[in-house]
């Protein structure tokens, strides 16, 4: 019989320190999508509601859930209630990273968007050429997602990044 093993999407790439900035692997432990059914929304946001999971506003994240796109959002806790809505498991499609130091600096060159929002913050955008989902964690810190194929380009626009702001 075949023994499969779990592996990272980023392989032994990952974590790098270039300067004072740390890319680092932030696997995800649990990975929801949760997308009401039709006319569902307010039944969809009072089941969480009671399980003590907050439906989070448009462009923001809660304590369990953030914003992921129109009436989408992901949800990291381990078990869900039943729900009416399409829940799926997203754990091994989503690659994610957690970006240390200087990340304004490092993102300005690959995002097309102002990064200076305040924490808590959750933008879907591009990072390079990849569609990618951005959780602003405080000043110096954010969370990036890519599919999970696209992980080693993301470390390696990432690293380019880096080395041309740590060798200012």
């Amino acid at each position: 019989m075949i023994d499969l093993t779990s592996q990272s999407p980023f392989g032994q790439a990952l974590p790098l320190t270039i300067g004072g900035i740390v890319i680092s692997e932030k696997p995800h432990k649990n990975l929801w999508s949760v997308a009401p059914f039709a006319g569902q929304q307010d039944a969809c946001v009072a089941a969480l509601r009671a399980v003590g999971i907050a439906w989070p506003d448009i462009g923001r994240a809660t304590a369990d859930a953030f914003w992921f796109g129109m009436d989408q959002v992901m949800i990291t806790r381990a078990t869900l209630p039943d729900l009416p809505a399409a829940v799926t498991d997203q754990r091994d499609a989503w690659a994610r990273v957690t970006v240390k130091g200087q990340v304004r600096d490092v993102l300005a060159r690959l995002v097309p968007v102002d990064l200076n929002a305040k924490s808590g913050t959750v933008l879907r955008t591009q990072v390079g050429h990849m569609p990618a989902h951005i959780r602003i964690r405080g000043a110096h810190h954010i969370e990036i997602m890519v599919m999970r194929s696209m992980a080693q380009t993301l470390v390696h626009d990432l690293t380019k990044a880096a080395q041309a702001v740590a060798a200012r």
